[in-house]
């Protein structure tokens, strides 16, 4: 059987139909920064302080140019994509849905259920132009990973990094929860990895 040629004029027309069917089923995410980020207007970070960084193990303050690297600048969902979100997990787990065991790659999950575009472009410039390096985007859009120095922390995240010792072995740790500029709340949830405590297994 010989094969159907489709001519070229008609491919465009299909791979352009394709291409609008396709941006049809992924709604446009909305975006969340809607101010000009302003250091001038900051908010806290609440609860971005590891429970061992406490005064009776403090050892004073790390040095200016002590490296702070893979900090984690974690990002949150709208209250439109959680709710979508916890539909599609239902869905999942339905059998006879449409939606039923159709996993979703992390670039999937990102395109869907992470900050827009310009979001994600406003929080790595505002990194940027403080000095910070961006070294990675998560693939699911959950976390911009950064590296600077503490002195860097000190100044644009408005908390110190100290040495603190525990049972005989030293650590680095913020004090305080870290700040960011107001306009940045609505995708930022917070900072990951302002210390060096060994995580827990699972």
């Amino acid at each position: 059987m010989r094969p159907r040629i489709i001519p070229t004029g008609l491919l465009s027309v299909l791979l352009l139909l394709s291409s609008l069917v396709s941006q049809a089923q992924t709604p446009a995410v909305r975006a969340r920064v809607a101010q000009a980020v302003d250091m001038r207007n900051l908010i806290t970070l609440r609860g971005n302080v590891h429970p061992l960084a406490r005064p009776e193990f403090d050892q004073g303050a790390a040095p200016d140019d002590l490296p702070t690297e893979r900090m984690l600048l974690v990002l949150q969902r709208g209250s439109d994509q959680e709710s979508s979100l916890r539909q599609l997990l239902d869905q999942q787990q339905v059998q006879g849905s449409s939606q039923f065991h159709q996993w979703l790659t992390p670039e999937q999950f990102g395109q869907q259920f992470g900050p827009a575009d310009s979001d994600l472009q406003a929080v790595t410039n505002w990194l940027s132009s403080q000095g910070f390096q961006v070294t990675k985007l998560a693939a699911g859009r959950t976390a911009i990973e950064f590296s600077g120095s503490a002195g860097l922390v000190r100044q644009v995240l408005g908390t110190e990094i100290h040495k603190f010792r525990v049972n005989g072995a030293d650590h680095w740790a913020n004090v305080s929860d870290p700040q960011i500029p107001a306009a940045l709340a609505p995708v930022v949830v917070g900072i990951a990895s302002l210390n060096n405590f060994p995580r827990k297994p699972l």
